[in-house]
């Protein structure tokens, strides 16, 4: 990573040395001593900060992930917060995030996330905040509708009622800073999620 990339992004949130230093760990004199002596490559220990202060501003709403800059560090790996989000949903630490999206993988994730007893607890106790999605509209409401249906089940197993819950628990996870180029998960947007586990139900089980 080069300081010229740090002038770019500078340049693109109107961030101040002082306020981008500080985020990402050093002085706001430091950052612009680092500034006078472009092209310089930035020191490695500071990539990975600088890395995380992207998905931050972009999370913000201060930093377009679709500039040029932006996609290049990005793309050199994945960030904590990244991890941190793939761990939350519970998905295994092999879970690799360069996997061909299809929808058999999105179905096996939210069967992995939904197998969790503390995720089908969670679904269980934020049942009204899962119902509030309700008010989004007609499709989200039928959507919803059919997943908590298959959860209240009766006549499934608990093994059938996997992805229903992984789906509702999906909603209640703050994964959204996730820009959409980073593969797998910045494309799984809530309602799409949704509308994958209300067809496999509508096509396996008749609903």
């Amino acid at each position: 990573m080069k300081t010229s990339q740090i002038l770019t992004l500078l340049d693109a949130t109107g961030c101040s040395p002082e306020e981008l230093g500080k985020m990402i760990g050093v002085s706001g004199m430091t950052l612009r001593r680092w500034l006078k002596k472009d092209p310089m490559v930035v020191p490695a220990v500071y990539v990975a900060a600088i890395r995380d202060v992207c998905y931050r501003l972009i999370a913000e709403n201060r930093l377009d992930p679709g500039l040029p800059v932006v996609k290049d560090i990005l793309a050199e790996s994945p960030s904590s917060e990244y991890q941190a989000a793939v761990q939350n949903l519970g998905l295994s630490k092999g879970f690799e995030i360069g996997e061909k999206i299809s929808q058999n993988r999105i179905l096996g994730c939210l069967c992995q996330i939904g197998s969790y007893a503390d995720k089908q607890k969670r679904v269980e106790k934020d049942s009204k905040e899962i119902s509030s999605f309700k008010d989004l509209g007609d499709e989200w409401s039928e959507r919803i509708t059919m997943l908590w249906k298959v959860v209240r089940s009766k006549k499934l197993s608990s093994p059938d009622k996997l992805v229903a819950y992984g789906a509702l628990f999906y909603l209640l996870t703050p994964i959204d800073f996730i820009p959409d180029h980073i593969p797998f998960f910045g494309m799984l947007d809530d309602f799409w999620v949704l509308g994958i586990a209300a067809a496999y139900y509508a096509k396996k089980f008749g609903r």
